[in-house]
């Protein structure tokens, strides 16, 4: 099947995802009402009804920023890979996800600082990533080699975690602990539009600097050696990767806490698909990582309505048995 043959069926299967996801919550809501809302939007003199208000203050929203998540973990996932040379690298691999954590909880179980008010736990969660991040890159220094790119990452990783572990381990209240959990999990809940535009613009840039940059990544796949050769600046192309990339991952965290697992397989799914061309994988990163993680926000509020299950739970143990399955494909010749 032609590449653009298998973008058009997942185009289409995106867009009846975004209409039919928005269905689903602690009440059903008809498809007809859904239409009805998303057209009372563009007529300013309409009168908003409950459903009309769920709908375009709650779910909508909430549907945007799970594209936005997907798209941005399966294509910093996708750069992982293809900077370090290692089908298990995910957009976590440098420890941003950790330093976020970190930032995070100590903003819900310390407090933060009282006059950032409801923006503490996002922007402690950016600086610590903004941390994570520049200790790694001092540490590697004018290394260009992926697999010390990989070990530092760990050990930040490390760190940062334990740091996570001792917040939340002197926290006095109950409460505290059951919202930094809930938040190291993974949730979309309280997306608002006001948490669109900035992510919008860098979600967006970020495809574009793929896009820019397709034929020096393809040639980066070669290996180190071979891209100096071929006149390519392997140091600088690893060093704009590492801090768009961190980013990308600093501020999607920094909203919606850790997902695990899209960003390490969506990126094989797009390569089986679209082969290792980085022109396809972006694009089919993009399809597959907003398909899979709408309906996977959907599960996480469908499932046990009225409550909501943590997005990371759900993606973890869909996507765990998932990888399992294309690695043991994959690597099913080599013995």
């Amino acid at each position: 099947m032609q590449t653009s043959i298998k973008a058009l069926i997942l185009c289409v299967i995106l867009c009846i995802s975004l209409v039919t996801a928005l269905q689903f919550g602690s009440t059903f809501i008809p498809l007809d009402q859904i239409i009805q809302a998303l057209m009372s939007m563009a007529d300013p003199n309409a009168k908003a009804t409950m459903t009309d208000t769920i709908i375009t203050d709650i779910r909508l929203p909430r549907l945007i920023y799970s594209v936005l998540t997907g798209i941005g973990l399966s294509l910093v996932g996708l750069l992982m890979q293809t900077v370090t040379r290692n089908a298990l690298a995910d957009p976590y691999v440098l420890g941003v996800s950790s330093g976020a954590s970190t930032g995070a909880v100590f903003a819900i179980i310390m407090g933060g600082l009282p006059l950032l008010g409801a923006y503490n736990t996002p922007i402690f969660a950016a600086l610590g990533a903004a941390l994570s991040i520049i200790l790694v890159l001092l540490c590697v220094g004018k290394s260009n080699s992926p697999v010390k790119l990989i070990l530092i990452g760990m050990g930040m990783t490390g760190i940062f975690s334990a740091l996570t572990m001792m917040i939340i381990y002197g926290a006095k209240h109950e409460a505290q602990v059951r919202s930094a959990m809930f938040w190291l999990l993974g949730s979309f809940a309280g997306i608002q539009w006001g948490d669109l535009p900035l992510t919008t613009i860098i979600v967006a840039l970020f495809m574009l600097y793929i896009y820019l940059f397709n034929q020096d990544l393809d040639v980066l796949l070669l290996g180190n050696h071979e891209a100096a050769q071929m006149g390519l600046s392997v140091k600088q192309l690893q060093l704009s990767i590492v801090i768009i990339s961190s980013i990308v991952i600093a501020t999607l965290v920094s909203k919606v806490g850790v997902v695990g697992f899209i960003g390490l397989i969506i990126p094989h799914l797009a390569r089986i698909i679209g082969g290792p061309k980085h022109k396809h994988t972006l694009l089919f990163s993009t399809l597959i990582g907003s398909i899979v993680m709408i309906w996977s926000d959907v599960l996480s509020r469908a499932l046990y309505s009225p409550e909501e299950i943590p997005i990371g739970v759900l993606t973890s143990l869909l996507g765990a048995p998932l990888f399992i399955w294309i690695i043991m494909n994959r690597y099913k010749h080599n013995g």
